[in-house]
């Protein structure tokens, strides 16, 4: 490929094509020795889906309410992108979000106790938590500056969890959901006081990457974000 102008600038839309044009190649592709528990879409979609949204939040909304420049900050570069961004991720619920759908997100926040893992063990009844509909409205009455900060920090440190079809960690089952986990922390503990924990269907994943992307052509963001 030719080398952009900006590292950035054309990353998402990229990405999705990748997604758009590969995807149906990756559901005949199974991990060898696992062709039972079926192909690798999950794995596929959340490779490319990292950058596409880590990218924008970190260089833009991270940065906001803050009354200097961080050293790759996008703000000072177009106001009016800031104010538009702002107005998506601000304080303001996810549902008025433009790449927000019903019934896709679910959260669960709880308290982080000594010793847990949840890449050794996944509660059970976390994943019966996150089936509820209180965790769908919860989801949806949560804060977009929240939500990108938990997806954020979940996608960028490794917390995800693939859970089956019932929202529940067992291995060797097919992979139909994801958890992205993030931790909330208080002055300098060296352990989260709580965590916070996002889940979603893969398909559902998938309807949203393309909503988020449509929404960064529509800003521009996808185009004036500089390297």
């Amino acid at each position: 490929m030719g080398i952009p102008a900006n590292y950035s600038r054309e990353l998402p839309e990229r990405c999705l094509h990748l997604i758009e044009t590969l995807l149906p190649s990756v559901e005949s592709i199974s991990f060898p020795g696992q062709e039972n528990i079926g192909p690798l879409t999950t794995t596929f979609l959340l490779a490319l889906a990292t950058p596409m949204i880590v990218l924008p939040i970190e260089r833009v909304e991270r940065h906001r309410g803050k009354h200097f420049e961080g050293y790759v900050d996008e703000r000072p570069l177009d106001p009016q992108l800031t104010a538009l961004i702002d107005g998506e991720l601000g304080g303001r619920a996810l549902r008025h979000s433009s790449f927000f759908a019903p019934a896709e997100w679910r959260l669960a926040r709880f308290p982080h106790q000594p010793g847990q893992n949840l890449a050794r063990y996944f509660p059970h009844e976390l994943s019966a938590e996150l089936n509820t509909p209180q965790a769908e409205a919860r989801a949806s009455a949560m804060a977009a500056s929240e939500w990108a900060s938990c997806l954020r920090n979940a996608l960028a440190h490794g917390g995800v969890a693939y859970l089956d079809a019932d929202g529940f960690q067992k291995y060797g089952m097919k992979a139909d959901k994801l958890a992205f986990i993030s931790g909330k922390y208080v002055a300098d503990a060296q352990m989260p006081e709580s965590l916070k924990v996002l889940c979603i269907k893969e398909q559902d994943f998938l309807a949203f990457i393309r909503r988020w992307v449509s929404w960064l052509t529509a800003t521009g963001l996808s185009l004036d974000l500089a390297a």
